[in-house]
């Protein structure tokens, strides 16, 4: 009998453990991709500061922002296990885990519109202009269905 109490609180014990591990998991999901969003975010301001003519233009820079965000977006739409719906203050909205094959869809329009930009760069402002414009809206077909403002 003694030895089914202590089976039975080692058990117990371990559940937990692997629980809370799944929780500090989930939370570190959601803190990676709130890093790699803010740096993004970074990576859209050098474009846009040089598209408004905020910053001088410089080709090499604009391409290198959006490299960045090119290799960053594979990353980043991998960070949306099912145990990382909530917690850690995130803005993920559930349309995230209902319609995931549309979400991974606009993730993957994201990386072509960011390589055009990369692309375009090189051929001066207004080309970079151009692609800059269809970065912002597969940002917005993204947050608008996909992120719950606050």
């Amino acid at each position: 009998m003694r030895t089914s109490k202590v089976l039975l609180a080692v058990t117990v014990a371990a559940v937990a453990a692997i629980g809370a591990s799944a929780l500090v998991s989930a939370q570190d999901v959601i803190a990676q991709r709130k890093a790699l969003m803010k740096a993004t975010g970074g990576s859209f301001k050098t474009a846009t500061d040089m598209v408004k003519g905020e910053t001088p233009y410089d080709a090499a820079k604009a391409a290198e922002a959006m490299t960045k965000i090119a290799k960053g977006m594979p990353d980043f739409l991998k960070l949306f296990p099912d145990n990382a719906k909530t917690g850690g203050e995130t803005t993920a909205a559930p349309a995230i885990w209902e319609k995931r094959a549309d979400f991974d869809a606009k993730g993957a329009a994201m990386v072509k519109a960011v390589e055009a930009a990369a692309a375009a760069a090189p051929k001066g402002l207004d080309a970079f202009k151009t692609a800059h414009a269809e970065i912002g809206k597969t940002c917005g077909g993204c947050h608008t269905p996909y992120r719950i403002k606050k």
